[in-house]
């Protein structure tokens, strides 16, 4: 029977490469699958209503809903043998396990809405542990990253020190950057992989601050890598390049944190709009439109304004679905969008609104409270990297201008001695590997611009939201990693001509 499935859907046939980049979010789009599916279902729609529906959503497992309705209708099967023929060769045991409970629940004769309900309940459980179990392995690798780091730059400061003491050779001055380097990616992949893999913006731009920073992204990553081209290019000095690259990037990072933070504020007020609208509805029985007006908005505050322009253009006269899409867009928030689009779509099909006001306020009540939970250990983490982070450059600058400029010192006396025929050189007295010294300096820049990428690339893995905080994030750390370029070496040079002085 696969066979036959395979020769009508060739994609069936390659499952586990296609799905691989998009099973980190499978067991969240699952999630919102099931409660989306659950509430249609508690409308009293037909069968196939509710299995057209869930092949449309835009989320990853939307895609094995797709394949039941084309063996339905290619194939000729009903729902129960779909289900088994697209369940039973699957790899991912979570998609496989649901589609072969529902194969077997149809065949019973259960009603579509107990099953859903029932599953939908079941996942969000699952769902709860597994983000607990993330936050915790989360929690325990931030701690193990900063120990990366202060290890990974151990390593670079025994090299420095250590070229005081032997002629180092220079294959092993190179293997200990490299160890840095490496430790460094280590960290940055641990943190990526352990976190919770989620979606809280809109894949469109829809917010105002989400329009700016799409129109003015592009343009400000041209800009920042031309500048450090430029500084690179010509060996000015780098410390000036990274402050004129945080004060481009900045900018944009910030208004994108900011818009994050007042999702993050607008998702833990959805559940309870949508809560109430559907109360009203249900208490009144009115419409939606008319339960807008009567709403108490003392309940909300960042959603308020949102509110009163979708009732504004409700009694306009404008479309249901075009004015709540364009509310969904003024949020810019993921779960605004698939929340009210279960609310809208369960009213739409004849479903109750309180029913569906109930179970779209359950599931962002949900996700709002895991992801306050990771908030929790996201947001000290940030300002742990920030302050290693300024640890770790002023240690490895400061460290190895002291050295060259010591080095510097022997190099002077060793000149200014007079070179007698047989006579005991200051080479002969010292161990001091210049030419050792001379390599880590040059590497010390490259290691500088590493540890200033990655430890603004980790808050934002960790915190999760919009990828263009990592912005704001190497506007700070690019601000640290400039001024320590320019004053250190400025610092070590003023302490040891004063020492000459003596």
């Amino acid at each position: 029977m696969f066979e036959k499935l395979k020769i009508m859907f060739p994609f069936l046939g390659k499952n586990k490469k296609k799905h691989n980049g998009s099973n980190s979010l499978l067991s969240f789009d699952l999630f919102y699958q099931l409660s989306y599916m659950s509430t249609i279902a508690t409308s009293g729609v037909p069968r196939d209503k509710i299995f057209e529906r869930a092949a449309e959503l835009k989320c990853t497992s939307a895609e094995y809903f797709k394949r039941v309705e084309l063996a339905r209708k290619r194939l000729k099967y009903d729902y129960a043998r779909a289900c088994r023929a697209v369940g039973e060769p699957l790899r991912e045991t979570e998609v496989k396990g649901l589609l072969l409970r529902f194969s077997s629940s149809l065949i019973s004769g259960e009603p579509e809405s107990e099953f859903l309900t029932r599953e939908a309940d079941s996942r969000a459980e699952d769902y709860q542990n597994e983000y607990g179990r993330a936050l915790e392995a989360m929690k325990m690798w931030t701690d193990a990253y900063v120990s990366l780091i202060l290890a990974a730059i151990l390593v670079v400061v025994i090299g420095i020190v250590s070229t005081m003491i032997w002629k180092i050779e220079t294959s092993l001055i190179i293997a200990m950057a490299f160890v840095a380097v490496s430790t460094t990616a280590v960290g940055v992949w641990l943190i990526w992989l352990v976190s919770p893999k989620e979606k809280t913006v809109l894949s469109w731009p829809g917010s105002k601050a989400q329009k700016t920073t799409a129109r003015f992204f592009k343009p400000v990553l041209v800009v920042a890598i031309i500048v450090g081209a430029f500084f690179l290019l010509t060996g000015q000095n780098t410390g000036i390049a990274l402050l004129i690259i945080a004060a481009i990037t900045y900018p944009i990072g910030h208004i994108m944190s900011k818009d994050d933070k007042r999702i993050a504020s607008l998702d833990n007020e959805l559940g309870t709009f949508l809560h109430s609208l559907g109360g009203v509805c249900t208490a009144l029985g009115t419409t939606v439109n008319a339960a807008l007006g009567r709403l108490d908005l003392n309940s909300i505050n960042v959603l308020r304004s949102g509110v009163k322009n979708l009732h504004t253009r409700l009694n306009a006269g404008i479309r249901p679905r075009l004015s709540w899409s364009k509310f969904v867009d003024e949020t810019g928030s993921e779960l605004s969008h698939r929340s009210v689009g279960m609310f809208y779509d369960a009213i739409e099909v004849g479903g109750s609104a309180g029913v569906a006001g109930q179970h779209a306020s359950m599931y962002a009540n949900r996700l709002a409270l895991l992801r306050a939970r990771r908030r929790t250990v996201s947001g000290p983490f940030r300002w742990l990297v920030v302050v290693m982070h300024t640890a770790v450059i002023v240690i490895l600058v400061f460290i190895t201008e002291i050295i060259v400029a010591f080095g510097n010192m022997v190099a002077q006396a060793q000149n200014s001695l007079p070179k007698s025929p047989g006579g005991p050189s200051i080479n002969a007295l010292s161990s001091f590997n210049l030419s050792g010294l001379e390599i880590m300096q040059h590497m010390v820049l490259p290691l500088v611009i590493i540890f200033t990428i990655a430890n603004a690339i980790v808050p934002a893995l960790a915190e999760g939201g919009t990828r263009y905080k990592i912005l704001s994030n190497l506007g700070i750390t690019a601000t640290i990693s400039g001024l320590c370029l320019i004053i250190l070496p400025k610092a070590a040079g003023m302490l040891f001509n004063s020492v000459a002085q003596f």
